[in-house]
């Protein structure tokens, strides 16, 4: 948000004419303010301030400046359920300290004082004399009168225009955000904890286990059904625990709970508080692990917000995650497991009495997967920590001493297998037409002229016929996702070239549709029928079309106005394919497409997917380091290992997958 605040600063005094963006530059502070404490936003000030004044000089520093005291003003105000007097008074006081801060730096830097008086005199000497020129003699005199007594009494007169400026300005600013703020307050933030409502002798006792859920129940805000059904359990110190359950069955908001949440109804018992974040606390090991990493070097993020002074033996836990000797790697170069695994230690670090790891084995290749899963399954027999594992791997389950099972009925309580991967399979001719895709020595190097420069891709050389199923393999790191951003059009190659009928990819955006690993980030409209019309290009209130491309993917038509926020994982998967279908695509390129999925909502994609592929001719290409359920949705596999494409004869043995 800093970083956006300070781009439009910079843009609105690099630009001429553009001073009025500036006034966009308060969106994002006034967001800030509004959902955060003060100190959220004085932090995105420091930093935005920083950006603009190394790129745009002072000019841009006093811009954001500016943004941050609308912006902070209206969402502070909006916050408390404020309205215009409170914007009045405290634009007057907020006035008069601007503008006693800046009558004291006039009063002590004289010459800039007398070089400003001076050109301000310039000015009224020579309207004077165009009034003069005009026979208005008595306004010139008059004018000059007038001034000279102003600048006799400059304190005031600062005072007072900065009074009425800011006041303005300040009414400005309120009339235009506090609309959007209003929008924004029935919008719940439902990933935000609220603060622990104990007292302050209780606040310092850390106690988060045991735990005893009694009919504990879970509805969000504005939502028509529990996210959370009713559920009673124990959790003991030390004791390991596997969630399970199909996707909306509430695995998360369980998650949210147990890390200090208050249930809708039923009760939660501790010993003590649940000392989010603290030293013999509660930790959290989430999904996305570039979400958690903060520090530049490995050991720094370990103990990044730590108490001072606590001491931490950082190589013993590198060492016990499986990152030994990485400390004073830069953590921007880590791979997608190591980042978790980094994840893990810095939880560790916190010495948690529990210790909950949602899903943190999804994004990560069976290599890494298995590195995690031997941490993980040993961490209760050398810490005393409680562990809450929510998966849906078998495997991983049954590493666990007791499993919790959140499914409503056996058919939904499926898990996600294990398998060896396929052999690479050769080139599947459809006859003489030319390929839909073809790519020729494409080669990829990010931050290319650069020290850090880093090869993606090197000399990838295939090609996809209509009507073509690919599944291309790798690891974590392997290059798989940047050569599905190639294909797409959206990532211009180093080297080589992405064709589609002859022509770059780059050069036909559109035509090819990319579905991305977090199908969540693909949703930009916050209801359905809005997200498929705005990714289809049709009009949302041509409800035929919205219904008919919702059915394509298997999707009730009802659906069509329900919020985004209420959908389960697969239901937006189905989303986002909706609307690239409805665009009518040559191909479709699905980037980890079963990343996060029960086994259930894995089978009905997939099905989904073989019978479009089948009855329209579809091509479709899948990027995924899993590949169960896969053979008959591409019956061709390519293996990708370190950038470049293993030979025909290579074989994996890598396991990993999902159902």
């Amino acid at each position: 948000m800093g970083a956006l605040c300070a781009v439009i600063a910079i843009i609105s005094v690099a630009v001429p004419f553009a001073a009025g963006l500036a006034l966009l530059g308060t969106v994002p502070t006034g967001l800030l303010a509004y959902r955060y404490r003060l100190r959220v936003l004085l932090a995105a000030t420091v930093a935005a301030g920083v950006i603009a004044f190394l790129i745009a000089g002072l000019g841009g520093f006093m811009t954001v400046v500016h943004c941050v005291y609308i912006g902070g003003l209206t969402g502070v105000i909006k916050r408390r359920r404020k309205g215009t007097p409170t914007v009045i008074v405290s634009s007057l006081i907020a006035g008069l300290a601007f503008g006693a801060a800046n009558v004291g730096a006039l009063m002590v830097m004289t010459r800039l004082r007398h070089l400003i008086f001076e050109v301000m005199t310039s000015n009224v000497n020579g309207i004077a004399t165009f009034l003069t020129r005009v026979h208005m003699q008595g306004t010139a005199g008059d004018l000059k009168r007038y001034f000279a007594v102003a600048v006799h009494y400059w304190q005031f007169l600062v005072l007072i225009y900065y009074c009425v400026g800011i006041m303005i300005v300040s009414l400005i600013g309120w009339w235009a955000l506090s609309r959007l703020l209003e929008r924004m307050r029935g919008i719940p933030d439902v990933h935000k904890l609220d603060a622990w409502a104990g007292s302050d002798s209780e606040r310092g006792a850390v106690g988060p286990v045991p735990v005893r859920f009694d009919k504990v129940r879970f509805r969000y805000p504005g939502a028509r059904q529990d996210a959370l059904r009713e559920v009673s359990l124990e959790l003991h110190a030390g004791e390991h625990v596997a969630v399970t359950g199909p996707n909306g069955s509430g695995k998360t908001t369980l998650m949210l709970i147990l890390a200090g949440r208050e249930p809708t109804s039923g009760t939660v018992q501790r010993p003590g508080a649940v000392g989010l974040g603290k030293l013999g606390g509660t930790a959290v090991v989430l999904q996305h692990p570039e979400s958690q990493v903060l520090g530049t070097r490995v050991a720094d993020d370990v103990v990044w917000g730590l108490p001072p002074g606590t001491r931490i033996d950082v190589e013993r836990l590198l060492g016990e995650v499986g990152l030994d000797g990485l400390a004073e790697r830069e953590t921007g170069s880590l791979s997608g497991g190591e980042l978790q695994r980094l994840a893990l230690a810095a939880a560790m670090a916190r010495e948690p009495a529990l210790l909950i790891a949602d899903e943190v084995t999804t994004m990560v290749d069976q290599q890494g997967r298995e590195a995690l899963l031997g941490v993980l399954s040993g961490l209760t027999k050398r810490h005393r920590t409680a562990l809450v594992h929510i998966t849906h791997y078998n495997n991983e389950a049954e590493s666990a001493e007791r499993t919790i099972d959140l499914s409503d009925s056996p058919d939904n309580a499926g898990m996600v297998e294990t398998a060896v991967a396929p052999a690479r399979t050769g080139t599947v001719h459809h006859g003489s037409q030319a390929p839909v895709l073809e790519l020729v020595g494409v080669g990829h190097e990010y931050g290319i002229g650069t020290p850090w420069a880093k090869t993606a891709l090197r000399d990838v050389s295939f090609a996809v016929e209509q009507g073509d199923g690919v599944l291309i393999h790798g690891g974590n790191g392997s290059g798989k996702s940047t050569l599905a951003w190639i294909m797409a059009g959206l990532t211009v190659p180093t080297s080589g070239a992405c064709l589609m009928d002859g022509q770059p990819t780059h050069e036909q955006v559109g035509a090819v549709a990319l579905s991305f690993q977090a199908a969540r980030l693909q949703l930009m409209r916050p209801r359905v029928d809005l997200e498929v019309a705005s990714a289809a290009g049709f009009s949302p209130r041509d409800h035929d079309r919205v219904a008919a491309a919702l059915g394509v993917v298997g999707l009730d038509p009802t659906l069509a106005k329900r919020r985004i926020d209420q959908l389960s994982g697969g239901q937006m998967r189905r989303v986002v394919l909706a609307g690239l279908l409805a665009r009518s695509p040559r191909a479709l390129i699905l980037d980890e497409p079963l990343a996060g999925l029960d086994a259930a909502s894995q089978r009905g994609l997939l099905r989904l997917l073989e019978d479009l592929r089948r009855e329209r001719g579809l091509t479709v290409v899948v990027i995924s380091h899993d590949f169960v359920g896969l053979e008959d949705l591409c019956p061709r596999t390519l293996h990708l290992h370190n950038g470049t494409l293993e030979p025909l004869e290579s074989t994996s043995a890598a396991a990993g997958g999902m159902a």
